[in-house]
């Protein structure tokens, strides 16, 4: 098994474009839609906008097709905020469930997963979990 906590590594290699974990960080307000004019809104980008002691917050959009690589966090539990979009969620255990814009995914440790934005437009999603979290990969 592949491992890696380096969050600009996991979402480079899963294909985001751009990913910022610093610009943004614990600002007192951010607002995608002003994500969505620096970054762009037909490219596929990350911002790291929350990171602390206890939990840190990564807003992604992507577009269908695209997601991440089946994976688990052997020492974190990891939950979603589906901000816009479909997306495709694999939970070990539990199957394949779609998801859309006003939905909380929750995937306990030690839990394989793989997320998948699909339909006809991008999808953004604001991931929460441990800092520095170890992506274990099959």
């Amino acid at each position: 098994m592949i491992e890696d906590s380096d969050v600009i590594n996991v979402l480079s290699d899963d294909g985001v474009e751009n990913v910022d974990t610093s610009t943004f960080q614990n600002l007192t307000n951010i607002n995608i839609s002003e994500l969505k004019n620096k970054f762009g809104s037909n490219k596929s980008w990350a911002v790291r906008t929350t990171y602390n002691d206890i939990f840190g917050g990564v807003l992604i959009q992507q577009f269908p097709g695209e997601g991440n690589r089946i994976h688990m966090h052997p020492d974190a539990n990891e939950c979603w905020f589906i901000c816009s979009g479909d997306w495709e969620w694999f939970i070990d255990g539990e199957g394949t469930k779609i998801v859309s814009s006003g939905s909380v995914v929750n995937v306990k440790k030690n839990t394989f997963h793989k997320i998948t934005c699909i339909g006809d437009k991008p999808g953004i999603r604001f991931a929460i979990t441990k800092p520095d979290v170890n992506h274990v990969y099959k």
